[in-house]
């Protein structure tokens, strides 16, 4: 099976924001281990960014603002660079809505994604249920993957694992490719 590993929103606003800096600083080395098991076997790598308007209505929604687009933090973090894959911006939750991550995926003779990222349960759990819905085989790196509240990410990784796909650790999708 040909895979594709999808790192989700890895940028300045979202890593750097105090409530999740320590736990995002905590898994960047899976996330940046399982990049290069994707990149020394030639798979795809793509990076998910949002790239948001400063009147996007998510902010009433969420509270927040962040990832304006070109503003810093919308950038990518550092620790990522020199990036394996290409980039690929996105407006909405799902890496799949109004973006070309299908389409490439197709070009690449994809047939399953290893999601990994932030946040389990938005933006993560949105891009498994559609990678899902297009007849992609979904794992999520379980020690990839981050949320504010680790009950949340907890119940994001049971709901993609009972309805969508695979929860495996970096380790163990290493064996599987």
């Amino acid at each position: 099976m040909h895979w594709a590993c999808v790192a989700i929103d890895l940028q300045e606003d979202l890593c750097r924001d105090p409530r999740r800096r320590s736990l995002v600083d905590e898994m960047l080395p899976n996330l940046l281990r399982l990049v290069d098991e994707f990149s020394s076997r030639n798979l795809p790598v793509f990076y998910t960014r949002f790239e948001l308007e400063e009147d996007d209505p998510q902010f009433r929604r969420f509270g927040d603002r962040y990832c304006i687009r070109g503003t810093p933090g919308s950038e990518l973090i550092r620790e990522l660079l020199p990036l394996r894959g290409e980039v690929l911006s996105k407006r909405k939750h799902s890496a799949f809505f109004q973006t070309k991550l299908e389409d490439r995926l197709r070009e690449e003779n994809v047939e399953g994604v290893v999601l990994a990222g932030l946040q389990t349960q938005i933006c993560v759990l949105t891009t498994a249920a559609d990678a899902y819905y297009r007849g992609l085989e979904v794992i999520v790196a379980t020690d990839a993957v981050v949320s504010t509240r680790d009950d949340v990410r907890l119940q994001a990784v049971e709901w993609i694992e009972k309805y969508v796909g695979r929860a495996n650790t970096v380790d163990e999708i290493a064996e599987v490719l």
